[in-house]
Parts: C-alpha cells; sequence; structure tokens
C-alpha cells in the first residue's frame, strides 16, 4: 500500500522567490515612454517599407548583402522645356523618361489625321542602363537605381546632375539643356575602384519606337538603324531591319531613325566592338514600329568613369540637321547616295522648298511636275522622233522580214536593217537612251516624297498626308495587296497612263514592229504594257499620295505635250522627206559605223565558212 504524502512548504517557498526574482527583473528592464514611441516608430516605417517595396518611390538603394549600405532614397523626376521640345529625366536610373517633339503631332487612327501629341520617349519605351558586377561578384544595373538630382543655372544653360550611391563610390549623370533639341550628357564616377574591378561597363540603349504615322508599311521600310564611323564621311545603316550587326571600328554616334524622327546618342572620341539590332512588331497589332537595341563597352580609366555623350532628338529636315551640328546628322535623311541623293537635296528639295513658299503643298508638286517636264523637253522630244522616224521606216523593215525568212539570213537580214538606218539617218539606240534618263529621276522622286518633313501631315484634295496613301475608298479588308482602301490618286494616275499610252501609240508600235531574231515577242510586250498600270496600282495604292500627285500630273503634261509634238512639231509627211533627202546625200560613215560594218562582214565570213566546212564534211 502507497504512503500519502504530505505538503513540502519548503518548495512552496522557492515558487515564491522565483517569481519575486522574475517580477524584479521586468521591472528593471521595462523600456521608458521615450523608447516605445521610438520602437513604436520603427515599426511602422518597416510596416511601409515592406509594403511598399519594389512598387512605390521611397526604395533602398540595395539589398543588405551588397556593397552599400541601406538607405532610403525619394525618386524625384526633372523636367526640361523649350519652344522645340519637352524632355524628363527620371530619379530611377537616373535616365530619359519622355520626350515629346512640341512642333509635331502623331496620327490619330479615330480622327484620320495627325492630332496626338508626338512622343519618342514615354511610359518606359526608352531603356539606358549601365552594368557591371562588383567586388563580391553581384550585377549592378544602373537602371534600378535612384539618383538624387541637383539643379543649377549656367548662363542660358540648365544642369543636372543625378547621383546614385554605389556602395562606397558614386555615379554622376550629367545633363545640360538649352534651346536644341536634345542634352549634353556626362557619365562620371566616384571611388568606382572600391566597387568593382571590371575592365569596362556594358552600356545598353534599347527603344521601342512608338508607330506615329498613318502609313504603317512605309513607316516600317524606311525606320532604321544609321551609325556614323570614326574619321570617316560615311554613314552605314541596318538595311529593312530585323537584323544583327556589328561594328569593330569606333563610331562617333548611333541613330534610331523612325521615318520623319530620329533618337540619336553621340560620343566623344568614339565607341568600339559596338553591336545592335532591332525587330518588326507587327503593323495594326501593336503600338510601337520597331524595337532597336545597342551595346558597347565604356573603358575605366585609372578606376573611374568619364565619358562624354549627347542625346539628340530631332526631326529629320535636311537642311536644319545641316545647320544643328557639324556631326553629320543631314545624312541619316533617306534621300538616296550618290546621284540619287544629290538630285534630292539639291535640285528637287529646293525647287520644292522655294515653290512651297509661294502656293500651299499640293500646288508645290503641281508647280514642279511642269518644271522638271521643262527641263525634260528636249529630251522627250527626240525620243518621239525617233519613234516617228521608226515608224515612217516601218515598211521597208517589214520588206526584209519577207525577203530574209530563212534563219541562216539572219546576219544578211541584220546588214540590210542597219543599211536602211544608216541611209535614213535614224539611230534605233537614240530612242532609248532618253528613256534610260528619266529612271534616275523616277527613283529620286520614289525616295523624295516619303521623306520630306514638310509634306508630313499637310492634307490636299483626297489625301490626309501626302507623306501618305489616300483613304477615302473603303473597301473590304480581305482582299489582298490594297489594305482596305483604293487611292484615288492612284487611280486616277493609271488613267492617265493608259491615255498617254493610246496618244502616244505605244501600243500600236508594239502591234507593227517587226519581230526581230532574237528580240522578245511583240505581241507578248503589249499585254505587258496593259499588265504595268496595275502593278502600278498596286504599288503606289499604299505609297505616298504626294508621289501619285506628281505622277498624274507628269502623265497629263506628257499627254499634251506629244499631242503637240504629234500635231504641230512633227508630221509624218516631213519625217518621210527628210528620211528621203538623207538618203539621197552622200553617206558619211563614222568610224563607229565602220567597225560596225567590218565586224557584221567578218561574222558573215565566218558564217559562210563553216557552212562550207560543214558541206564538205557530209561528203
Amino acid at each position: 500500500m502507497q504512503k500519502e504524502r504530505n505538503f513540502d512548504f519548503n518548495q512552496l517557498i522557492g515558487f515564491v522567490l522565483i517569481a519575486i526574482l522574475f517580477g524584479v527583473y521586468f521591472w528593471m528592464t521595462k523600456p521608458s515612454e521615450e523608447e516605445l514611441a521610438r520602437q513604436k516608430q520603427e515599426l511602422l516605417a518597416k510596416e511601409a517599407t515592406e509594403k511598399n517595396k519594389g512598387t512605390q518611390k521611397d526604395i533602398a538603394q540595395f539589398p543588405t548583402d551588397s556593397l552599400a549600405t541601406q538607405q532610403v532614397v525619394k525618386e524625384e523626376n526633372v523636367t526640361f522645356e523649350n519652344e522645340h521640345v519637352k524632355i524628363q529625366v527620371n530619379g530611377r536610373g537616373g535616365q530619359i523618361g519622355l520626350v515629346q517633339l512640341k512642333e509635331h503631332l502623331a496620327f490619330d487612327s479615330l480622327k484620320g489625321v495627325d492630332a496626338q501629341p508626338l512622343y519618342l520617349v514615354k511610359d518606359g519605351n526608352s531603356q539606358f542602363n549601365l552594368s557591371f558586377k562588383d567586388i563580391n561578384g553581384k550585377t549592378i544595373n544602373t537602371k534600378e537605381l535612384i539618383f538624387s538630382p541637383k539643379q543649377e543655372q549656367k548662363g542660358s544653360t540648365k544642369v543636372l546632375t543625378m547621383t546614385a550611391q554605389i556602395g562606397a563610390g558614386q555615379l554622376h549623370y550629367i545633363y545640360s539643356f538649352d534651346d536644341k533639341y536634345g542634352l549634353d550628357f556626362q557619365i562620371r564616377s566616384q571611388g568606382l575602384h572600391r566597387v568593382t574591378h571590371d575592365k569596362n561597363i556594358a552600356l545598353n540603349w534599347n527603344l521601342d519606337a512608338f508607330s506615329l504615322e498613318k502609313g504603317k508599311d512605309q513607316e516600317h521600310y524606311w525606320s532604321h538603324t544609321y551609325f556614323k564611323l570614326s574619321g570617316k564621311n560615311s554613314v552605314e545603316y541596318e538595311l529593312f531591319g530585323a537584323d544583327k550587326w556589328e561594328e569593330k571600328e569606333s563610331i562617333d554616334w548611333i541613330a534610331f531613325k523612325q521615318q520623319f524622327f530620329a533618337s540619336i546618342l553621340s560620343f566623344d572620341g568614339g565607341l568600339k566592338n559596338t553591336n545592335g539590332g532591332s525587330i518588326n512588331y507587327e503593323i495594326g497589332k501593336s503600338k510601337y514600329n520597331k524595337g532597336f537595341n545597342f551595346s558597347a563597352p565604356i573603358e575605366i580609366k585609372s578606376g573611374e568613369i568619364n565619358q562624354h555623350l549627347s542625346w539628340d532628338f530631332v526631326p529629320l529636315d535636311f537642311n536644319n540637321l545641316k545647320k544643328y551640328n557639324d556631326k553629320g546628322f543631314e545624312k541619316i535623311v533617306s534621300y538616296g547616295w550618290g546621284f540619287l541623293g544629290w538630285l534630292n537635296k539639291y535640285f528637287f528639295l529646293f525647287i520644292f522648298q522655294s515653290l512651297a513658299k509661294i502656293v500651299p503643298y499640293g500646288w508645290a508638286i503641281f508647280l514642279m511636275t511642269i518644271v522638271v517636264k521643262l527641263v525634260l523637253s528636249p529630251i522627250m522630244y527626240k525620243q518621239y522622233r525617233q519613234s516617228a522616224m521608226m515608224k515612217v521606216l516601218r515598211p521597208e523593215l517589214n520588206e526584209l522580214n519577207e525577203k530574209f525568212k530563212d534563219p541562216k539570213d539572219a546576219m544578211k537580214k541584220q546588214q540590210a536593217t542597219m543599211e536602211i538606218y544608216r541611209k535614213a539617218g535614224v539611230n534605233p539606240l537614240a530612242g532609248c537612251l532618253p528613256a534610260l534618263l528619266q529612271i534616275p529621276i523616277f527613283y529620286a522622286l520614289f525616295r523624295f516624297f516619303p521623306n520630306v518633313i514638310d509634306l508630313r501631315g499637310e492634307p490636299f484634295w483626297f489625301a490626309e498626308d501626302l507623306t501618305a496613301f489616300d483613304s477615302v475608298i473603303q473597301i473590304p479588308a480581305s482582299i489582298p495587296f490594297l489594305n482596305g482602301h483604293l487611292s484615288i490618286f492612284a487611280l486616277l494616275y493609271i488613267v492617265a497612263m493608259m491615255v498617254y499610252f493610246k496618244v502616244s501609240g505605244s501600243m500600236d508600235n508594239f502591234n507593227n514592229m517587226p519581230q526581230q531574231e532574237g528580240m522578245p515577242n511583240m505581241q507578248f510586250m503589249k499585254y505587258m504594257m496593259y499588265i504595268m498600270p496595275i502593278f502600278f496600282f498596286v504599288f503606289l495604292n499604299n505609297y505616298a499620295s504626294g508621289l501619285s500627285w506628281y505622277y498624274l500630273v507628269s502623265n497629263v503634261i506628257n499627254i499634251f505635250i506629244v499631242l503637240y509634238i504629234k500635231n504641230v512639231m512633227i508630221k509624218e509627211d516631213k519625217i518621210h522627206a527628210m528620211i528621203q533627202e538623207n538618203k539621197a546625200k552622200p553617206m558619211k560613215t563614222s568610224k563607229f559605223s565602220q567597225r560596225m560594218q567590218e565586224m557584221m562582214k567578218k561574222a558573215q565570213e565566218m558564217q559562210a565558212e563553216q557552212e562550207r566546212m560543214k558541206k564538205n564534211n557530209k561528203r
């Protein structure tokens, strides 16, 4: 049987003593009212920091495992503005976060005209970043840092210094702003050698370019990356975009060019080993036209960065860019290279801008067309005169075709044909030369109208914008190649082209022209004359309406010129009499003609010798 346990007074005394000791301890360590208030403030601050982390503007420069000490910095944006441009520099990343060109507007699809503010940079579409590793191997991206601003005025120039603390060092972005379209930009560091052991810092610039124009296809086509090689006048460009490129040589500047505007980053002293590229965004499904990217290493010298750059956000006005600076920005304007570029820059542009000071832009194109046709009228006269002479000689040429039907007589027919031309004083190649001379003008204008910024957003008759298609006639978007519209200017041009073919006798020439050995079938060429206007229409339907208007006026003028030449200046009876007079004159054979005759004679002798040898072999 278990014995009952008695109550132990010593145990009770021990519990009481322990309770008294705990009470004394808590009373002695109790915080004061001031300490309670401080702890409360720390707790509230900690809760606010956790709540706003990653999304709010009061954030820590670095996590606690970085070289930097924990520091809370307020993000502050700074805005510059003049009559041309509004530029905002963001506290986050110290980079440019907004660029508005105040003298221009962007296309508004709802209103069908240029009515929206025109931004080249906005809502994070541009990212400028310097990247390197700290001494612990952690990657630091400056676009994630918060920069503190300090502003000062130096004469007419506003200077903004954006400073970011990086561990034991500092990084400074220094912007200078005056009355131009951009900012002078310097990158300087202090104490960077205590932060990183890297020899180079990677510079990266990405820009998703907004779609700003009505003619989206043309905007795509004329948007490229341009860069200028140091010490050279040449400017390279990334043709048709959606490409990647690398350049080992030093470059002075890189330009992300849109159809009428460019965002340009320049480097004093140049940068080597650069690379970049672009991607095309799908038309109609994105607010962006193209995505550009550029990368280059910046050397750390003596443990620090000291790089001088500049930003420029410019409209692509050729004459204004020539005056803007001496960096060659005017070469970004897509007027063409060599003779074609010269023709646009110093002939067509001069005539157009001179006339535009007197009359509206649409009528300036009309008058410019008249000027060009007057310059080309002697060529056109010679071309039509040659065509009329060939028409008079056609019966004699047909007789030769009947006389020399045998393929073996091809050489004799050719000699007889050349003899007729020689006696009549006709050069069959003379009719081709005037047409060849007009090809450079045709191509130069193809590049001129979509790239002359004076016409951008300018309406005329059916067109809301002379640098884009006119879209008064809407059709189902399901019809291929026409993009849901019919251009009235393009349609009128095709009508004028067909009338010109009829009046000038181009169709009749193919009907009556004798078939020459080795030449394409004339009936096929006739059908091509009917098919050609269809191809022209599909092309011009989506092109600059200013070009269609020019071609329309040009063809109408051609019709009147041909009628005048045909009915007043050149008549077939006079041409016939002139040819007979030429035949009666003693023939003066040029050295070239003599050589041609000798070559044809030798060729004929060789052909006769080959036939003789074939007969001997058969025997």
